[in-house]
């Protein structure tokens, strides 16, 4: 009767790493396990672990853990993902509540995060000794996670500073940013601004940056019964577009003297737009406005927002095409993608 001793005895590994592999229950390097899960099945092993058992039996499903299902950037991001996995016979399950571990209820065969944030809500919880191929998009936050997971990140930081320094060469150097978040939060795009703009506004700087905080979004929706979502950002489907309406009604209220704004994204760039309109305020002439994303929401004006690209589409199929590699036992790295193309729209002017 073949033993787990003898197939690590046959494979130079320890007797633990062998039970990880055919148990699914711990990190084994993919190429390793695959060698174990062969020899297993080649010396005849005869218990059915769940690693043999599960290999035999593929969902040819896919679970993707998603931030926000009306948000335009993720959109695209998951057709990109359905694209690729649909060319490779996969189906795409879709959610947004890690915590009620579909990913094991469904037996899907990988997993994709779309950003940081949902997969460390999965991982330091429910997923704690899921090791199954992951690949998760990231976006310049400040959370780490284990090593099993592939990463695939747009560089924010440094696609910060390419729509920073578009701005400054047609002359914007009082540079205003519109966010849901604190001032504090580890988002590359706001830690990207204020390193670039303190050295320019100083102490004033806290009066350059247009926060609509959970409490002003709370107040707008006092004793309704449909609100603006609240809570961890990326982990809520959050209202941008109202967002950006309030942003916008801030940069008025306050006098700030800034000549262009640059909006945390491109539905609440819409949004401040919008409401810059109600209020009388004529974009460029009189205040020029850019945010992040390029997603299809440009393609219904008249008068596209300039954004920075940061090609959500690609960012889907890439995260498709790494967990597609996993779930076949290739190696894939961690790979990272700097945002440089603005696509210019008619919201920007040269001062």
């Amino acid at each position: 009767m073949v033993t787990r001793k003898d197939i690590a005895d046959r494979l130079g590994v320890s007797v633990s790493v062998v039970s990880r592999a055919l148990n699914n229950s711990g990190y084994v390097e993919a190429g390793k396990k695959a060698e174990i899960l062969h020899l297993a099945r080649e010396l005849g092993y005869q218990r059915e672990p769940a690693a043999l058992r599960d290999a035999a039996r593929e969902s040819r499903q896919v679970l993707v853990y998603t931030a926000n299902t009306r948000n335009p950037f993720y959109a695209e991001m998951h057709m990109g993902i359905c694209d690729v996995l649909r060319s490779h016979g996969y189906s795409m399950l879709l959610d947004f509540r890690p915590s009620d571990g579909l990913l094991r209820r469904y037996e899907a065969d990988g997993c994709i995060f779309i950003n940081e944030l949902i997969a460390q809500s999965y991982l330091s919880t429910i997923g704690r000794n899921d090791y199954r191929p992951m690949v998760c998009a990231a976006f310049g936050s400040s959370q780490r996670l284990p090593s099993h997971v592939v990463m695939v990140e747009s560089d924010l930081w440094a696609g910060a500073r390419n729509m920073l320094d578009y701005l400054r060469r047609r002359g914007h150097t009082r540079i205003a940013m519109a966010s849901p978040y604190p001032r504090n939060s580890q988002d590359a795009r706001t830690l990207s601004w204020v390193a670039s703009m303190a050295p320019v506004l100083g102490r004033r700087i806290q009066d350059y940056y247009l926060e609509v905080s959970e409490a002003e979004r709370n107040e707008k929706h006092e004793g309704s019964l449909v609100g603006g979502a609240i809570g961890i950002a990326g982990l809520t489907s959050e209202d941008f577009f109202e967002n950006g309406g309030m942003a916008a009604e801030k940069f008025v209220r306050s006098g700030c003297d800034a000549t262009a704004v640059l909006c945390f994204n491109e539905e609440m760039g819409v949004g401040f737009l919008k409401a810059l309109r109600l209020m009388g305020v004529k974009v460029p002439d009189q205040l020029s406005v850019a945010a992040y994303d390029g997603t299809y929401l440009r393609r219904y004006f008249d008068s596209p927002l300039t954004v920075l690209d940061l090609k959500p589409y690609l960012m889907g199929r890439r995260c498709a095409e790494c967990l597609v590699k996993m779930m076949r036992g290739e190696k894939v790295q961690n790979s990272r993608v700097v945002p440089s193309q603005i696509l210019e729209g008619a919201t920007v002017r040269n001062l």
